[in-house]
């Protein structure tokens, strides 16, 4: 497999020997974006240097054999192998192809059958635009580049060259590759795939369905399932021989991350392979103190499923078991010496995720033993506790007798005889183990012997160093089963192999995690802990704690990004027509699968001063006037929850949090069942969130965020506490927050606010901005500008509305200074700072501050409707605490209902496009390539778009009487000769003069100024082709003379050639005269006019001998052509002043050049035609207005309809009404314009090509 590249348009093709898959980027104008299948994405254009160039293109993605494509249009992008597609990614705007160009074969479990490569290179080739190009990178990740267009071979480092540097950076300057992290991540020797069978599942899984279908991979551990997803959606819509053919070329990839090898053994004297995969899933991927415990949707930390296989050619044995964070809500600080076990949601709210955790285990692997190794050491003694009590809550339930429970302390058990005493183990999980038997195939005759029909689940905190020690010690179990059961012996050699392939695997497993290879490894490799082996672990140590505090940030940014988990991350979308129709009909069937309601919210912030009360909260939590009844969603925020001392600023204390929590939990249990959702702690700054138990299950993905604002950022006596969360399928966002004290720092305070709302990251990027609803509350410290004795005085006097116009945070919010978008409701309460405590009276010590609406609570959202806002009368504190209630509408859609809807919608879409497609009744068939503009589908043997056809004869050119439509009939030759084509030009007549009189009025109209004569000119026309397709000729519309009878109609009649002035030049001056011919009745009429030649090009040369000839006598000769729809395009000229016969200007008048004065503007006049067969009328008049030498033309008929125009520099006169043909009109009078011989033939065709198309408009 290879990588090609084609420039215009830019193309990426990944080609074998038989077929290709083709990555184009394309405009939207462009005619592919009509192609049944393809991915949009908005990217750069590819001549920009910007990578957030908003550009739209598309990435068309086509699968085809390598016969239809032209490979010589294509030029090698790597002299790379490409092993295989790992899909496509959207980077800082860029579309990006990652390829396997380097892998090493590390594992066969099935001799000859399966095999397993690890990937250690692999490149991103931008499908948006070549600035990347023949760009490499070293180790480091700096960019090195090949040179101008060659290929990897002879490189240079660009920083000492000059000229262009890397990406097109000017002076040979370094930039960073976009995708230098996840290229890093990829090739850390961790990420592993196959081409010849499903790595992504267990070989008891693959035994029942072996073949090769990406359909059948298992996502929670294929960890290019978001780079790769569009990809399967294309192969989907695919034809099913097409399918098998994309799957037999190996373009698309599954890719695992863990560990895999095979080492060879013998049994007995059987040659054997022994081999050990490990899965890591990446539903929950992340570093080790980023990603802990599980989520709303039940998935764990760190879930590793490890198989042990061992395979010769009479069996294949395999063993299966699983490792995991403890599936509930918790969470580690990071800190350099200590990270202290936080779990972060009540009983009641976790059990459903323990529950989502447990139940698709249990499905998929049947009966789970866990076992739990966590120590009795502060914090892993309160998961543990947690632990077992979930576990027996789910006894009672639809997982009764599916889950068993053994509780190994590891540290204990092994702190006086060493790590060998872990192997007391054994007689805690024989039983299970020999009821859960192992998966065994006879490779002789293909049939399953035994099936595996349970797994041991082993966990500590990491679940790493203990968990691979003890897994390793089940895997043993497992194999002695199995050759117990055989009645074989197996020797040493295979149990010393065993532990190695295990203690490898910690080591891959640990350095994923944790940063580094695991400790104990050196008793998993050789029975026994030595010196040597207890310093490397003391070592690795202190690796982590650096790794975990400075390195695991960057590491779990770029997992998200792989694994497309970032908030508002862009993703390359599957699109096509068909998904167009159905994404349409969804939304307007959205009622259908989405539901909307009302939920009620109560929010309250207080702060306390660092008091404890063990009084009744009700007045505050359960006010008379909150307008709600248990509010379904209860958020409490608190500040100075301990005394702000510097011991406290340090190391807050969670005791007074959890003593609130109580006191809390108290008052809600006397109104409701009520549970703790979450809470969090910023030193003094607290928030609470509890909800309803019948709701608990509508609240999923609840996570915290905080920011420090104290000391510039170092100090939690200042700053934020965060949650968000997702109720249904609404995003809300709660904030509490104690921004910085004084009357006069108010910059300050809106520097905290700044801060905080920027530096709220919750996790997968997602930022504040990203949430429906917010509520922000607390302390928020804003004063009011007016004098202490004017405020007390408005507030006896409950002058509450001149306090609030000075109110510091209305002015800034005003202002735009802070809080955007954000509102608040009226406030009808008192200042609720600063008090004396247990009293009504506001401060009376020395200090006397001012009194102050500190606490507030504001709103952003749509969705939003506030019911209540107020003050509680709770006196302990220097503060009042303050409450609102809200009602807010949160939306629920039915996920099953509608993937259900938009499945029946597809089917039935493309059931349809299918039958329009299926012209002989045969079925659908794939669509033609698209044509281009040198080559149409309908061509066959290659045969080009256009071809040029030579004249018969030398003197001899294309006929433009022949119609427009090469198909319609016609007596008109091909082409005809210059002489025969002047002779038909002399002898047309019109049909009808009434509309060639209109055109000659209008005419004389046309020589305003060059704004007015644009707006006359019809909008622009294809000229004549400059070649012709296939054997039709493609002609201009004209016809010939014989067809210029009265009954003629409007299409046979030829189009109107303009007016053409000449020039005549004497000396310096110059004159033009401007002709036209009324033939009958009408005189010849001249204006001439001293000016230059404006044509742009001389006067002679180009036009052709018969242009010269036919100039000498264009005062004389006359020509036919027919009436126009629109008016014709007529060369600008000057018009009389005086006489309509001939008016004539000295030649001595200045001309204006730019030095002398302009010449004088032609006078208004007014033109009537009598259009009776015999007489016609002119008048002219001089306009007021200097400025706008504007004619008026006036027809008048004598005919029994009467029409009348006012034409002007604007607008074009209006047609009169076409006789009915064989009424018995009168005779028409006979009038042409003149413009025989003044036009040269390409000039002549293109005025009738654009007065044909006018024609053909109207």
């Amino acid at each position: 497999m290879r990588i090609y590249f084609r420039e215009q348009p830019r193309t990426l093709l990944l080609a074998t020997d038989e077929y290709a898959l083709s990555f184009r980027c394309v405009s939207d104008s462009s005619t592919e974006e009509k192609s049944s299948s393809y991915i949009e994405k908005q990217v750069p254009d590819s001549n920009s240097s910007g990578a957030g160039n908003s550009t739209a293109s598309r990435v068309l993605v086509d699968f085809t054999s390598q016969e239809t494509i032209d490979l010589t249009n294509y030029r090698p992008l790597s002299s790379l192998p490409c092993y295989g597609c790992l899909g496509l990614l959207n980077v800082d705007g860029d579309v990006f192809l990652a390829v396997i160009t380097g892998s090493s074969k590390v594992a066969e479990p099935v001799a000859d059958l399966e095999t397993v490569y690890r990937i250690h290179a692999l490149e991103f080739y931008c499908v948006s635009r070549a600035t990347w190009d023949f760009v490499v990178l070293d180790p480091a990740g700096n960019p090195l580049d090949t040179g101008s267009g060659g290929l990897i071979g002879e490189t240079y480092d660009l920083a000492a060259g000059s000229g262009t540097g890397a990406a097109g950076m000017p002076g040979g300057a370094l930039i960073e590759h976009p995708c230098v992290s996840l290229r890093k991540l990829l090739t850390d020797g961790s990420f592993y795939y196959s081409n010849n069978f499903d790595l992504t599942n267990r070989m008891q899984s693959r035994s029942a369905d072996p073949s090769f279908d990406i359909d059948g991979f298992d996502e929670a551990f294929m960890w290019n399932s978001y780079m790769i997803s569009e990809l399967v959606t294309y192969r989907s819509h695919l034809q099913a021989d097409e399918k098998a053919a994309l799957d037999q070329s190996r373009f698309l990839t599954s890719v695992i991350r863990g560990f895999a090898e095979t080492v060879a053994t013998k049994i007995g004297a059987t040659p054997a392979a022994l081999t050990v995969i490990s899965r890591q899933g990446c539903r929950r991927a992340g570093t080790r103190y980023n990603a802990r415990g599980v989520d709303d949707e039940g998935n764990v930390a760190n879930f590793v499923e490890t198989e042990t296989i061992l395979h010769t050619n009479q069996f294949s044995f395999s063993y299966t078991q699983i490792r995991g964070s403890v599936p509930i809500f918790w969470e580690q600080d990071v800190q350099l010496l200590s990270a202290k076990v936080n779990i972060t949601r009540a009983f009641e709210a976790t059990q459903p995720a323990f529950m989502a955790h447990f139940e698709p285990v249990v499905a998929k692997y049947g009966p789970v033993h866990i076992v739990n190794l966590l120590s009795r050491k502060p914090g892993e003694q309160e998961l543990t506790q947690r632990y077992h009590q979930h576990i027996r809550q789910a006894s009672h339930g639809i997982l009764a007798d599916q889950l068993r429970e053994t509780h190994f302390d590891f540290h204990v058990e092994t702190a006086k005889a060493g790590y060998v005493a872990a192997n007391r183990i054994v007689r805690f999980l024989a039983d299970d183990a020999e009821e859960f038997f192992f998966f065994l195939n006879d490779n002789q005759t293909k049939t399953t012997t035994w099936e595996q029909t349970g797994v041991f689940r082993t966990n500590c905190l990491d679940c790493l160093d203990r968990t691979n020690l003890i897994q390793q010690i089940i895997s043993r179990l497992a194999l002695e089963l199995f050759f117990e059961q055989r009645e074989t012996r197996p020797g040493n050699d295979l149990w010393i192999r065993h532990s190695v392939l295990w203690a490898d695997n910690g080591d891959q497993l640990s350095k994923i995690y944790a940063g580094t290879g695991a400790l104990k490894t050196s008793f998993t490799r050789s029975g026994k802990m030595s010196l040597a082996g207890a310093i490397a672990d003391a070592t690795k140590s202190v690796s982590r704690m650096y790794i975990n505090n400075f390195v695991d940030k960057g590491r779990q940014n770029t997992m998200d990004v792989l694994l497309g988990r970032l908030e508002g991350q862009s993703r390359v979308v599957l699109h096509d027509p068909i998904n167009d129709y159905v994404l349409a009909e969804l939304n307007k069937r959205k009622s259908e699968f989405t539901s909307s309601r009302e939920i009620s919210i109560f929010a309250g912030t207080f702060n306390l001063n660092g008091f404890l009360y063990e009084g009744d909260l009700s007045p505050w939590i359960f006010p008379p006037d909150s307008g709600v009844q248990d509010p379904d969603l209860i958020v409490l925020a608190f500040q100075e929850i301990v005394e702000l001392t510097a011991g406290q600023i340090l190391s807050a204390d969670p005791a007074k949090r959890q003593f609130w929590e109580h006191q809390v939990g108290r008052c809600l249990q006397a109104h409701g069942d009520y549970v703790l959702l979450r809470s969090g702690q910023l030193v003094g700054t607290a928030l609470l969130m509890y909800i309803k138990a019948s709701e608990v299950r509508n609240v999923r993905n609840i996570n915290g965020a905080m920011k420090k604002t104290g000391l510039g950022g170092m100090a939690g006596n200042k700053g934020g506490v965060a949650f968000s969360c997702d109720y249904a399928s609404t995003k809300l966002c709660f904030i509490t927050s104690h921004f910085a004290a004084g009357m006069s720092n108010v910059e300050d305070r809106n520097n905290d606010y700044r801060t905080i709302a920027r530096g709220i990251r919750f996790p997968r990027g997602k930022m504040l901005k990203d949430h429906d609803t917010v509520i922000w509350l607390g302390d928020f410290n804003y004063r009011i500008d007016m004098s202490n004795e004017d405020v007390r005085r408005s507030i006896k006097l409950q002058d509450l509305e001149e306090l609030y116009r000075h109110d510091q945070l209305n002015n800034q919010m005003l202002n735009g200074q802070v809080f955007p978008y954000f509102s608040e409701a009226a406030i009808s309460f008192d200042p609720t700072y600063k008090f004396n405590n247990g009293t009504d009276s506001y401060d009376t010590s020395d200090k006397a501050r001012t009194p102050a609406w500190t606490d507030r609570i504001l709103t952003r959202g749509s969705n939003i409707k506030q019911i209540a806002y107020n003050s509680a009368q709770l006196k302990f504190s220097d503060h009042r605490p303050v409450y609102a209630s809200f009602k807010v509408t949160v939306h629920t859609v039915n996920e099953p209902v509608k993937e259900k809807l938009s499945q029946e919608l597809y089917s039935q879409r493309r059931g349809y496009v299918g039958e329009l497609l299926d012209f002989d009744g045969e079925g659908s068939k794939k669509l033609p390539p698209p044509s281009t503009d040198k080559y149409r589908w309908w061509n066959e043997s290659g045969q080009t778009a256009r071809v040029t056809i030579a004249a018969p004869k030398p003197n001899m050119i294309v006929n433009p009487y022949r119609p427009a439509n090469p198909f319609s009939p016609t007596t008109q030759p091909d082409f005809i000769s210059r002489d025969a084509l002047a002779s038909a030009r002399a002898s047309a007549r019109p049909s009808y003069p009434e509309e060639i009189a209109a055109a000659a009025a209008a005419s004389s109209l046309a020589h305003g100024s060059s704004t007015a004569q644009q707006l006359h000119r019809p909008p622009p026309i294809p000229r004549k082709p400059m070649s012709l397709s296939g054997t039709s000729l493609h002609s201009l519309n004209s016809l010939s003379p014989s067809s210029l009878s009265p009954s003629s109609s409007l299409e046979d009649v030829p189009p109107t050639r303009p007016p053409r002035r000449t020039t005549t030049t004497t000396g310096g001056s110059s004159s033009q005269t401007f002709s036209f011919d009324s033939t009958g009745d009408m005189p010849l009429q001249t204006f001439t006019s001293s000016k230059s030649s404006r044509t742009g090009r001389p006067e002679s040369g180009s036009n052709g001998p018969a242009g010269r000839a036919s100039r000498a006598s264009s005062t004389s000769s006359t020509s036919s052509s027919g009436p126009l729809p629109g008016p014709p395009i007529m060369r600008r000229a000057e018009f009389p002043s005086t006489s309509l016969s001939k008016i004539s200007r000295s030649s001595t008048e200045p001309h204006h050049n730019g030095h002398s004065s302009p010449p004088a503007l032609p006078p208004r006049h007014s033109q009537t035609f009598s259009a009776s067969g015999s007489s016609s009328s002119m008048s002219s008049t001089r306009s007021s207005d200097a400025r706008f030498p504007i004619s008026t033309s006036t027809f008048t008929s004598t005919q029994t309809d009467t029409s009348t125009v006012s034409a002007s520099s604007v607008l074009a006169p209006r047609l009169p009404p076409r006789p009915v043909p064989g009424s018995g009109s009168p005779q028409r009078p006979k009038l042409t314009l003149n413009s025989a011989g003044l036009l040269d033939d390409d000039e002549e065709e293109e005025v009738q090509n654009i007065n044909s198309s006018w024609k053909a408009l109207a």
